[in-house]
Formats: structure tokens, sequence, C-alpha cells
């Protein structure tokens, strides 16, 4: 495990992660002036959200919609844990701005509702 080390997420596709954890989302932005990001508890212009994620590869920093994706495969009646499911990582092979990830979980948990619809019998 090396969940002390920034990994990035080009460097994870056509591998995978599992989730250890994930922290509060903080603000953040990337001055060109400093050549440094600058991160903020609260909203300032021009920052966006990002939720610190710890997996068993290291520590990445995911977008909203990037935490979205992770979290709509296993949500069932209301809620999601995403703690300890491990997702493949897929792009759609473009760079820079173009770059776009996709996240598939690896470990299927069968949903008991959609079971249940197939147990219903068709004739009564």
């Amino acid at each position: 495990m090396q969940t002390d080390k920034f990994v990035k997420l080009s460097e994870l596709v056509g591998g995978e992660f599992t989730v250890e954890r994930v922290d509060s989302y903080v603000w953040k932005k990337w001055d060109d002036v400093a050549k440094k990001m600058l991160t903020s508890e609260v909203y300032e212009d021009g920052f966006r959200k990002i939720y610190p994620v710890t997996t068993d590869k290291g520590k990445l920093d995911m977008g909203q919609g990037q935490i979205g994706s992770l979290l709509e495969p296993v949500f069932h009646a209301g809620k999601a844990d995403i703690i300890g499911v491990t997702y493949a990582v897929k792009s759609n092979g473009k760079s820079g701005m173009d770059i776009r990830y996709y996240f598939n979980h690896k470990n299927k948990r069968r949903n008991p509702l959609l079971l249940m619809t197939r147990a219903i019998p068709t004739k009564i």
C-alpha cells in the first residue's frame, strides 16, 4: 500500500484501484503564475470542489462528477458506500482538457429489488 503517494488518474488507465477513504471536499485552483495548487476551505472565485480520495494505489483528487460516477453503481435504497469497492479505470484515449475517465466497479453487488422482480410469476 502506497497511500501516502499522490497518483494521477492517467497513471491508472488500464488498471484498477480500491477506495479506502474519502475526505471532506476542499476547493482547489491551479495558479499559473506561482506554478502551484492553491487550496481553500471555503469557496473562492475560480476554485473547483475537489474530493481527496485515498486508494490502495495512492491519493487521488477527484471532482464532483468523478465521485458521482463512483457512487452511482453502488447506490441502493438511498445509500451508497464506495469504501472497499474496486474500480477499473478507462479513458477516451484523448489528452489534455479533452480526456474523460470512466470507472467500472469490479465487486458487483446484486440489487435485491431486481432479484425480486425476476421472481414474480408471469401467470397468476
